[in-house]
């Protein structure tokens, strides 16, 4: 993509452009995170592209001489090509700015950005920089806390040894590009309804580079490169982040052309899982189950921290189970930190319940002996404690219905339930089984 086509580097990171570094770092951080690749699977092209102009931004606002170049002159501070091109109804840029009147030309402007000089005022030419690599590794939980140095190796594209890239046979070299004069590229003038147009493009004779092999290396055939298992080493930092990492290697990618640049090498980091400790940032988390009476009367427990060191953890006399306790400055260390700093470990305590007839038969004399005495209070805390979930408890009164429930449960339909039958007169129906007792004793005295 042209510098005239890219996005504006705050707007892909979605930041101002007075933002820290480290909020930089931050928000490239979850953007590469949320687009990587591997994590998109479903919608992986567009996930690449938005990876790759994720990590450009990124190389870009990172590096804070290219920072502040792009600030003061945009794209054009950061990439020379930016700007070059067709200009109708005119002689193009070299026309513009070169040739006379004191100008130097529109190279020197880039000069005066990146340093370096143009000779005679020609148009400089463009290095070709060549496809990034990605490669993912894996490191050891321990790896990504303490740190650590790696090596790796890696298969890239590199200039050829024997020709040392050139391209040209032992004891040749190339020649200047006869139709261009080393430029490596020609103007190509055309008519349209808007006058002549220039355009600027790759010499045909020596595809762009500027040079001619009259005799080619029979190593790389010519081009200049060749395939080549590269060791790479670089030290991982303490407090490397566990997650969504990419570690760019500048200049550690492919060369695609002779004479050009490489491209980067983009280092996916995955950290492997531990099976006792977990991570959370700069803190570290584990268990510890202890004795059931540990946490009745309290103990000093012996635990191993992740730097294999063995500590006393300190349970206070009635610790329930599931608290966690914290040990300050057994963490991971913060990342980057001149001082050092680590953060805490916290530890949450289980406790080992055993079954009463797995006890030594001493142990399991004490308990039910424990257990008679501490029945009767047991009982009664359990009775106090059932008594408050009763008056927690706010059952609805009977009686309470509204009377438009009343009124439509009175209501009668043929086709809703039948209602009850009317309550009999005073005096008629059936008597009371009182009044049958009354009516016997008055038979007898008669």
């Amino acid at each position: 993509m042209s510098a005239e086509n890219k996005r504006d580097p705050y707007e892909v990171l979605g930041l101002n452009k007075n933002v820290s570094q480290d909020e930089i770092k931050r928000t490239y951080r979850q953007l590469a995170k949320k687009w990587h690749p591997d994590l998109n699977p479903d919608n992986k092209k567009e996930a690449e592209e938005k990876f790759k102009e994720i990590n450009e931004a990124y190389e870009l606002l990172s590096d804070k001489d290219k920072r502040a170049r792009y600030d003061q002159f945009g794209w054009a501070g950061v990439d020379p090509s930016h700007g070059f091109g067709g200009a109708p109804g005119g002689g193009g840029f070299d026309d513009i700015f070169g040739g006379g009147g004191g100008f130097g030309g529109f190279d020197d402007i880039f000069s005066s950005i990146f340093g370096g000089r143009s000779r005679g005022g020609a148009r400089r030419q463009v290095q070709r920089v060549g496809s990034d690599i990605e490669m993912q590794i894996e490191l050891g939980f321990e790896e990504a806390v303490f740190g650590v140095e790696k090596e790796i190796q890696v298969k890239r594209k590199v200039p050829c040894g024997e020709c040392n890239g050139t391209g040209a046979e032992a004891g040749t070299k190339p020649e200047k590009c006869s139709r261009c004069q080393g430029r490596g590229q020609v103007t190509q003038t055309s008519r349209s309804a808007f006058g002549l147009v220039q355009q600027i493009l790759p010499c045909p004779d020596c595809r762009g580079r500027g040079e001619i092999i009259k005799k080619k290396c029979q190593t790389c055939k010519g081009t200049g490169i060749v395939n080549d298992i590269d060791t790479i080493k670089f030290r991982i930092p303490p407090g490397l982040p566990d997650e969504g990492v990419v570690i760019p290697m500048e200049g550690k990618g492919n060369l695609d052309a002779a004479g050009g640049m490489p491209g980067d090498l983009q280092l996916v980091v995955r950290v492997k899982d531990h099976p006792v400790f977990q991570r959370d940032g700069k803190l570290l988390i584990r268990d510890v189950t202890v004795d059931y009476v540990q946490l009745v009367t309290g103990a000093d427990v012996p635990i191993t921290t992740l730097d294999g060191k063995t500590i006393k953890l300190k349970i206070p006399a009635g610790t329930k189970p599931g608290q966690t306790l914290r040990v300050e400055g057994y963490g991971v260390p913060i990342f980057r930190d001149p001082k050092g700093i680590r953060g805490d470990l916290f530890v949450n305590v289980q406790c080992a319940i055993p079954k009463l007839k797995d006890l030594p038969r001493e142990e399991q004399d004490m308990l039910e002996q424990l257990a008679a005495q501490r029945a009767e209070r047991m009982q009664a805390e359990a009775q106090q404690r059932e008594d408050e979930v009763k008056k927690s408890i706010k059952l609805p009164k009977k009686g309470s219905e509204s009377k438009e429930n009343k009124a439509s449960s009175g209501r009668g339909n043929e086709g809703g339930p039948k209602s009850s039958p009317k309550s009999p007169a005073k005096g008629q129906g059936r008597s009371s089984p009182g009044s049958k007792r009354a009516n016997q004793a008055r038979k007898g005295q008669r």
